[in-house]
């Protein structure tokens, strides 16, 4: 059960990541042609905050705003990627990852936060199982967050 979960997890990881990087600016090809260093997003280490709002409209929109924290300054482009599922998870929590990019050259040598927002657009229709969110880090990096209220 939990090597399934797992599985699930990293596989949508590594679909989050290439879509990540082929939707942004930083893809390797355009490095390359403007001779510049640029790094890879990386997962956030540690999720310091998870913040839910359903917006009032029909149907209602997921907001989900995550602040996590990064080594150093310089770190941007924070993203949180929601990850998307063939079946829904057994357990009803839906997963985030943060990810963020960090610095190529010299920066302020001090703990910091980077902050990402997703807008799931009419989310009870698509996800009409879910209970509460997680949003995951690196290793221990992970909170989970319950709906006060069922959906």
């Amino acid at each position: 059960m939990k090597s399934v979960l797992l599985t699930r997890i990293v596989t949508a990881a590594c679909l989050a990541v290439g879509g990540f990087l082929l939707s942004s600016d930083i893809a390797a090809g355009e490095d390359k042609e403007k001779g510049e260093m640029k790094a890879e997003p990386r997962i956030v280490k540690k999720i310091l905050k998870v913040e839910y709002v359903e917006e009032e409209i029909n149907p209602p929109n997921l907001v989900v705003t995550v602040t996590g924290e990064v080594p150093t300054g310089g770190f941007n482009k924070a993203k949180l990627v929601r990850v998307t599922y063939v079946t829904p998870p057994e357990d009803g929590i839906q997963d985030y990852i943060l990810f963020a990019v960090p610095p190529t050259g010299p920066v302020i040598q001090v703990i910091s936060q980077v902050e990402a927002k997703d807008t799931w657009k009419g989310y009870t229709k698509e996800g009409p199982w879910i209970k509460g969110l997680r949003v995951h880090g690196v290793d221990d990096g992970v909170v989970v967050k319950l709906f006060s209220k069922p959906k």
